[in-house]
């Protein structure tokens, strides 16, 4: 999890690692955050998401470089994905649609959209009847 220090360093996040928005619909701010790892090289997609307990720290992705890596700088990015539709991966051709993956995401409110090191991108959204942020992949950074 985040130190105090990463979360208040400005200086310790780039302009694509911290966003924050209500994602669950819960009236409450929740924020998505890229850290870098303390214990091994690598990189990591956060949430602090809001409950009715109070707040939950959740890791929705999670990359580990290898020694090489060790000094490198995020590799990943993150920003809002505002409301609205978004063509998906399979609709793409990247592979079959599943029965639960549709051709067009239709976004009701902001989620936290993800430009991966690779070049994938996906969007990770609130799924009000499971109570967990879901992905779904949109493709290719040379797709857009």
């Amino acid at each position: 999890m985040p130190t105090e220090r990463e979360l208040s360093a400005d200086d310790s996040l780039a302009e694509y690692a911290q966003i924050e928005s209500d994602f669950n619909d819960d009236g409450k701010l929740d924020r998505a955050y890229l850290l870098k790892s303390t214990a091994h090289p690598g990189e990591g997609l956060i949430v602090n998401v809001s409950t009715s307990q109070g707040n939950e720290w959740l890791v929705l992705d999670r990359v580990e470089w290898g020694a090489e890596y060790a000094g490198a700088g995020l590799k990943m990015r993150i920003k809002l994905a505002e409301p609205g539709n978004y063509t998906t991966a399979c609709a793409l051709g990247y592979w079959q649609c599943e029965p639960d993956e549709p051709a067009v995401l239709k976004l009701k409110r902001a989620a936290i959209y993800q430009d991966r090191f690779d070049g994938a991108i996906a969007i990770w959204f609130w799924h009000k009847e499971t109570k967990q942020f879901k992905k779904i992949w949109l493709g290719n950074s040379d797709d857009r």
